[in-house]
């Protein structure tokens, strides 16, 4: 299968184009020995399969990140493994200077690649009028394929290009000696540009209109007072909505479920059988689920504003915050991945230069609420705090819980950031440089299919991790059974029971019993199998405490009947502190390359979700 490596500058579109062309047929591998992850996707033409390898964006062949030197090893031809038959350099129409000077350098070395020219609908509207066939002469003949990569525009010919590239002689790249040390120089950058300005006024037939929208707008939304309260105002926006549009789909899953449950009671012959699938997979299984609407809402959120051009900005207001508490400025894009995942999160930190800032973000990535906590965060809101309440008459509470949430783990992690810094490394933290997007309408299918991707992958967790933990527990709630004489009820003498027995004395300071404690320990594996794990145990204890209201509402009961105010709120701060999950560990370890970073986090979050339940539990017993 022949592969085409996508290449191109940060918010060229280049994701865009790989996800246009490869549909859902997209999977993430590591680059042969090392930890670098890259998106590899099947593209069809005329019933031929070719992959496509998105790789890292970069301005320039001189890096300075992991990430980029990535994509320069790979430009140079020193993979081993899928090694690109065709580079399709992604250019920006709206920008075409430092696209430009990109691609001469990739003449320079005599790398042959196609232009796809992406955003030409943006261009047009702008008046931009280019000669393109002088633009592929300067280019080195290079063809030019114009495509608007958001609606598929000018795909069918990128891929005819691409056919017609691949039957031709390759020829080998040729680097000049001392090639990266004469990028680098002053002069060289200086002629280079000057090289740029000349072809962009030959190829210029009408120059492009500024774009006075995204000026206009920025104003007010980069503006030193009213940006951060636009900010603030879009994140409380963001989670009424969450509750707003998530609970009337949470009812109908958790209806579903209450329906498969009393049809297994009358299918299945009462027993153990039974339970295991009434109280162990539907209920364990039932009562992470529904909160998959949570999930999906959050990231449909989320990259309609990357769509926007929205989160760019809010990582460049957050830049001068966040240097003065010794994070570098480039942390915000690794910070900004964790609030979906922590382990993108940690992954990203690759683009910063630093070693020790570096680490220093991969280590405080986490403590940003990840989409993991969701549900253990709405469940026990549900539980806390009253729904009817509204602050200026249209501010859910509900809402403003976990907003508060979400900014105590962010602040959090500045915090312990500052500390670090000033007691371990006292290094001035680097300025964050990025390009700024201009505001472009969202394409809605786009915005879905990755938020219903983000949805599957809940889904298939819940599947696997959560189905295997939900049978684990019932089977320790169920077994060994109740002895003769008994005198408590018979899950006081299950093996969950002692287990958490066990353990419990550790949590008693915090309010935790033996259940919530029993709950806590496959909490490490995946933290939203708490809710799920709760929910086995309350569905197998039974009966007195339970009414049947559906799962949440079950929980929700039993927890307020049996926990103190302050017994919750210890949980919910827990989780705000807690150790990742077993895979967040796992790509610390490769990251740092040994097991002493993944225990040094692993200690102190620990300590601190300790330390602050313990004083969340005083405070409101």
């Amino acid at each position: 299968m022949s592969v085409i490596a996508l290449l191109g500058l940060p918010n060229s579109g280049k994701s865009t184009l790989f996800n246009t062309l490869t549909q859902s047929r997209q999977r993430v591998a590591n680059f042969p020995g090392i930890t670098v992850e890259r998106k590899i996707g099947t593209a069809f033409y005329n019933d031929e399969a070719l992959s496509v390898v998105d790789l890292p964006g970069v301005y320039t062949l001189d890096v300075s990140t992991l990430d980029e030197k990535i994509t320069r090893d790979y430009v140079f031809n020193k993979v081993t493994d899928d090694k690109a038959d065709t580079f399709v350099l992604v250019v920006d129409a709206t920008n075409l200077k430092k696209s430009i000077y990109l691609a001469m350098q990739l003449n320079e070395i005599g790398q042959r690649f196609i232009v796809a020219l992406n955003m030409m609908d943006i261009a047009k509207k702008r008046g931009q009028e280019i000669d393109l066939n002088l633009l592929s002469h300067h280019l080195g003949g290079a063809s030019i394929i114009p495509v608007i990569a958001t609606e598929g525009v000018g795909v069918e010919q990128l891929l005819q290009a691409i056919k017609e590239e691949q039957s031709r002689d390759k020829g080998e790249i040729n680097l000049p000696k001392d090639f990266q040390k004469q990028i680098k120089d002053p002069m060289y950058i200086k002629e280079k540009f000057s090289r740029v300005e000349d072809v962009i006024k030959e190829v210029t037939i009408k120059e492009i209109e500024f774009d006075t929208l995204t000026e206009r707008v920025d104003k007010f939304v980069l503006h030193p007072f009213f940006g951060p309260l636009i900010l603030i105002g879009t994140l409380l926006f963001i989670f009424q909505l969450l509750f707003a549009w998530s609970d009337p789909f949470m009812g109908l899953i958790e209806s579903g479920f209450e329906y498969a449950a009393e049809l297994a009671q009358l299918l299945i012959p009462e027993g153990l059988i039974q339970s295991l699938v009434v109280d162990g997979i539907i209920g364990g299984v039932g009562g992470i689920m529904v909160f998959l609407p949570h999930i999906i809402f959050l990231f449909i959120i989320i990259y309609f504003l990357e769509d926007l051009g929205y989160l760019g900005r809010a990582a460049f207001m957050l830049d001068f915050f966040m240097r003065k508490l010794g994070l570098p400025g480039k942390a915000v894009i690794p910070l900004l991945s964790s609030h979906a995942c922590a382990i993108p999160g940690i992954m990203s930190a690759r683009i910063i230069e630093s070693h020790s800032q570096r680490l220093l973000t991969m280590m405080i990535s986490p403590l940003a609420t990840c989409s993991a906590r969701l549900p253990v965060y709405t469940l026990l809101i549900g539980v806390i705090v009253p729904a009817n309440i509204k602050f200026l008459g249209f501010i859910g509470l509900p809402g403003l819980v976990l907003f508060g949430l979400y900014m105590f783990g962010i602040l959090s992690a500045f915090l312990v950031a500052f500390f670090s810094r000033k007691v371990f490394m006292g290094q001035s933290p680097s300025y964050l440089l990025m390009e700024l997007p201009p505001y472009r309408v969202p394409k809605i299918t786009n915005v879905f299919r990755g938020a219903l991707q983000k949805g599957w992958i809940f889904v298939k967790k819940a599947g696997s991790v959560i189905f295997v933990l939900s049978i684990i527990i019932w089977g320790l709630v169920t077994f060994p059974g109740t002895p003769i004489n008994a005198d408590k009820p018979a899950i006081e003498y299950s093996y969950a029971a002692q287990i958490g027995k066990t353990f419990q004395p550790v949590f008693a300071p915090l309010g935790f019993d033996w259940k919530i404690t029993t709950a806590l320990i496959p909490s490490f594996a995946a933290r939203e199998v708490l809710v799920s794990a709760m929910g086995t145990v309350y569905a197998v204890e039974g009966s007195e405490d339970t009414e049947d209201e559906g799962f949440l509402k079950n929980m929700a009961n039993v927890m307020t009947r049996q926990y103190s105010l302050g017994t919750l709120m210890a949980l919910l701060i827990w989780f705000v502190f807690s150790p990742q999950c077993i895979a967040t560990f796992g790509v610390l370890k490769k990251e740092t390359g040994g097991y002493k970073m993944p225990t040094i986090f692993g200690v102190y979050t620990l300590v601190l979700a300790y330390f602050c339940s313990f004083i969340t539990f005083i405070l409101f017993s």
